[in-house]
């Protein structure tokens, strides 16, 4: 607009008005751009010291003063590169001083705006992504500091219930909690200790201490005829004309062998049960769990988050690291009680009733589901008559029990049941 304003003045010194030279052209181009990138050059600058990266306001204007002389240079130069029929100094000083006024006025618009503050966050830290884009005038408001937070845990969280932080908390908190409620709710807290043995991440004492307790409420809550109202593994039978323990286990699909049955409930004679009598019967699936290195065998009811350990048994296990690890079943049609065993090494043969059987009264086969232990053959959990053997390496790489303790894992599993042993 300078340019135009100029050529249409009336009061020109030579007196009359002369159509430019076409080569003039070049040169008034060159001068409009050179007014442009002034312009531009100084937003820059002043984007520069708004962002905080390193120009002040000030620097800003000497850098703009020092440009000036520099922008007649180069016009002059121009016009010598581009001579024209006439030169025209006045308009050159024009511009020139069109520049210097717009840059007068664009300080005295810098000198009433407040400088921003530079960000601290990172993400706005980062230079724009266009050079001539116009930082904001907002002063930033410095961001709230976040409460330190250690093993994803908030220390200023306050959780609405305790029971319910723990139930999803770590193995650790479940031990402390089953443990605190074992004498006012036993059912919670047997659910809380299995959730923390069966982790597999509990160190050994607090491992032992989680199946001691297990092994107390299982005192309680299992092995008796008293019935828990409150606890979801069992429910209460009526016993019907010609029931028997076998049918009655048969018919609900429990899983288990009757013989679980009359334990639980303390019945001497099997046959003896009435019609109209009152049986606690379990829910089941069951499994078993075998800690290598605690040399425990947890046996389980249920399934998923709701599994619980029914009790722990202590156990004996193969030499030289020779019992396997992997998920496994109870091989169908292998329960045996009273089973004669044959020796694989010596080929010994020992008869089902010679007290000298190394197996003693209770054999159940093993057949490993996983690719690493699927071919593997001959390996079971039974009894045995070397009781000193328990809580040792000394089998063959099976997994042996006292002769009380096999008589409830031969009970709880039936064919097909899963035994898992870690590690």
């Amino acid at each position: 607009m300078a340019l135009a304003s100029q050529s249409h003045r009336s009061s020109r010194s030579t007196g009359s008005y002369r159509q430019p030279s076409i080569l003039f052209r070049p040169v008034t181009i060159m001068a409009f751009g050179a007014v442009v990138s002034l312009t531009g050059g100084y937003m820059m600058l002043r984007a520069d010291a708004d962002d905080g990266e390193g120009l002040s306001e000030t620097s800003a204007r000497v850098e703009l003063h020092n440009t000036v002389p520099s922008m007649r240079a180069t016009a002059q130069l121009a016009t010598a590169e581009f001579p024209v029929t006439e030169p025209q100094p006045a308009a050159l000083d024009q511009m020139v001083a069109s520049a210097a006024r717009r840059s007068n006025e664009l300080n005295a618009v810098a000198e009433q705006t407040p400088a921003t503050k530079p960000i601290d966050s990172p993400a706005q830290a980062e230079p724009q992504s266009s050079p001539t884009a116009t930082p904001t005038a907002t002063p930033a408001t410095t961001p709230a500091t976040p409460p330190t937070v250690r093993n994803g845990i908030d220390p200023n969280a306050k959780p609405a219930n305790t029971a319910a932080t723990a139930a999803t908390g770590t193995p650790e908190a479940e031990l402390a909690l089953g443990l605190s409620l074992a004498a006012s709710e036993p059912v919670k807290a047997r659910q809380h200790l299995s959730n923390a043995l069966l982790a597999d991440t509990l160190g050994p004492l607090d491992a032992r201490r989680a199946s001691e307790a297990l092994i107390e409420l299982g005192r309680t809550l299992v092995f008796t005829p008293v019935y828990n109202a409150n606890d979801p593994m069992f429910f209460q039978y009526t016993v019907a004309p010609n029931d028997t323990l076998e049918k009655i286990v048969r018919r609900h699909k429990i899983g288990c062998d009757w013989r679980l049955v009359q334990r639980i409930n303390n019945i001497k004679k099997p046959e003896a049960i009435r019609v109209g009598q009152r049986l606690k019967l379990p829910k089941g699936p069951f499994s078993a769990v075998v800690s290598k290195r605690d040399y425990r065998v947890d046996i389980c009811m249920g399934a998923g988050t709701d599994r619980v350990v029914l009790t722990s048994l202590p156990c004996g296990l193969g030499s030289a690291n020779g019992t396997p690890t992997g998920s496994f079943k109870v091989r169908v049609g292998s329960k045996l009680l009273n089973p004669e065993w044959i020796h694989p090494v010596t080929g010994e043969h020992f008869a089902a009733d010679d007290p000298k059987n190394p197996i003693g009264e209770h054999w159940l086969g093993l057949e490993g589901t996983d690719a690493t232990n699927a071919q593997l053959a001959g390996y079971g959990i039974h009894g045995t008559i070397d009781v000193d053997s328990i809580g040792q390496d000394r089998s063959l790489g099976c997994v042996r029990l006292l002769a009380d303790d096999i008589a409830v894992v031969w009970e709880c599993l039936g064919d097909g049941a899963p035994v898992e042993i870690r590690k």
